[in-house]
């Protein structure tokens, strides 16, 4: 007999954010420099609070920024203001700063 497990509804030791993010492969892009300067990324998870970024080269990411979600077409889907929590090396944690909202949702 086979059994199929449970999803997982607690959070991974270590995590610390209030919401569980949601695994996701999408395009971003990173404006920075007052909308001067852009970076794509790989949105890898994301939550009503956050996301998990993924940089395809090394560089540091700002204090705050503003992210494009971008659907599969390259269109712009949401714009959210974001503020870096942590970053090593190529990923980024970002929190989604509530006082700016967002055009639309993912």
């Amino acid at each position: 007999m086979i059994t199929i497990p449970e999803p997982r509804t607690e959070q991974p030791e270590g995590e610390h954010r209030e919401d569980a993010r949601r695994r996701t492969l999408r395009k971003g892009r990173i404006l920075i420099n007052e909308l001067q300067s852009s970076f794509d990324v790989l949105v890898r998870d994301f939550s009503e609070e956050g996301m998990q970024l993924k940089l395809w080269e090394a560089w540091a990411v700002p204090e705050t920024f503003d992210l494009e979600l971008l659907s599969r077409y390259g269109h712009i889907e949401a714009i959210y203001h974001c503020e870096r929590r942590w970053q090593h090396g190529l990923m980024v944690g970002a929190h989604i700063i509530a006082d700016k909202p967002a055009e639309s949702s993912p």
